[in-house]
């Protein structure tokens, strides 16, 4: 059922692959998160429903989230999130990758860690990207992948 506000156009539909090591429960609550976050209306950059369908659509999908206190250590974090994952590079077929982190977060430091993900995908891989800038020191991303089916 469409959250309150929206109409049935306005519904994601997302088929969860769970990340391997961890406890689907997690894998859930940080797709929930990153979903909420991505369609959210305060951001700088923002992405909205049409994106995430866009990415989204027929594939399955998993969502690796990371925490730091700089681009550098979230593009190290992200790294070693995807060599633990079970997510072939060349079975990805999009991504979505919301950023967050204080005011003082420089646009570099936003692309530093889209082309983190960038270089462990394959150049046909479709990413979109938004920034929502935040009140806490500690920078976040949540990275949402659609893989294709077998």
């Amino acid at each position: 059922m469409p959250a309150a506000g929206t109409d049935a156009t306005d519904r994601v539909d997302v088929d969860l692959l769970p990340v391997p090591g961890e406890d689907p429960a997690t894998t859930m609550d940080d797709a929930v998160a990153a979903l909420e976050g991505f369609l959210g209306n305060n951001k700088y950059i923002h992405i909205d429903g049409d994106d995430v369908r866009s990415v989204c659509v027929g594939a399955l999908t998993t969502v690796i989230r990371v925490e730091s206190g700089s681009s550098t250590g979230i593009v190290e974090a992200l790294d070693g999130r995807f060599h633990d994952s079970s997510v072939a590079s060349d079975e990805v077929t999009g991504a979505i990758i919301a950023i967050e982190g204080p005011k003082s977060l420089q646009l570099s430091d936003a692309t530093a860690i889209v082309g983190g993900v960038q270089k462990r995908l394959t150049d046909k891989v479709e990413i979109i990207w938004g920034l929502n800038f935040t009140d806490e020191d500690v920078l976040r991303a949540t990275v949402l992948l659609a893989i294709q089916q077998k």
